[in-house]
């Protein structure tokens, strides 16, 4: 079963079919099918955001589609400095991968150079049979001021972001050590998938 999915964030990519491995799901993206659809998003909520892209590549190709949108969230910064949905644009400016990294490097800095966060991510998947939405509040992690030399696969912040179990960076971690965490997120996305698109492919084929 062919699933779109509607980012060019290679990390996500790579992570979702992680995910997905032992489920017959073949994860595709824009790139590999030579698109490119200009999503605004405006929404006010990470939900909101992810279906907008959900429904702009779905229209654009007719094939199932999920989307996600995240809101960064850290402890101990002031209300006015929170991420949220902006976690890459910040006073108006979309920031680059290294400008990214040393943008919360500062801010983390500002707060005694470790403190703790959380993702709230928003999916949204349009298929044949309609609209499914869910937001996730993710696990907690540890953000610090002191970044880990190896490179990340797409997402800067992981070179700043630290597992509160095993104490080591995102972009020091296999994947065996991923699945061996399960994280809230993996597992939710996963039954959000098989509930809504795997199961009810399957129950449109015995009709």
């Amino acid at each position: 079963m062919k699933l779109l999915y509607a980012t060019n964030n290679n990390s996500k990519v790579y992570n979702m079919r992680r995910r997905l491995e032992n489920i017959p799901i073949e994860i595709i993206t824009p790139k590999e099918l030579g698109i490119k659809v200009n999503v605004i998003e405006d929404g006010k909520t990470a939900v909101e955001n992810a279906i907008k892209k959900a429904r702009g590549y779905y229209e654009e190709t007719k094939i199932p589609t999920i989307a996600g949108d995240s809101g960064l969230y850290i402890d101990g910064i002031p209300s006015d400095k929170q991420p949220g949905l902006f976690v890459r644009r910040v006073n108006g400016k979309v920031l680059s991968d290294d400008e990214m990294i040393e943008y919360y490097t500062k801010l983390i800095e500002s707060i005694g150079g470790k403190t703790t966060g959380y993702y709230v991510t928003g999916l949204a998947l349009i298929t044949e049979q309609g609209l499914f939405t869910t937001e996730i509040s993710e696990d907690k992690f540890i953000l610090s001021s002191k970044i880990s030399n190896n490179n990340h696969r797409g997402n800067p912040l992981d070179v700043m972001t630290i597992d509160p179990v095993s104490q080591k960076f995102y972009t020091d971690m296999t994947d065996d050590d991923f699945k061996s965490l399960g994280h809230i997120f993996d597992k939710e996305c996963v039954k959000f998938l098989e509930k809504n698109f795997f199961d009810n492919n399957k129950k449109l084929q015995k009709i």
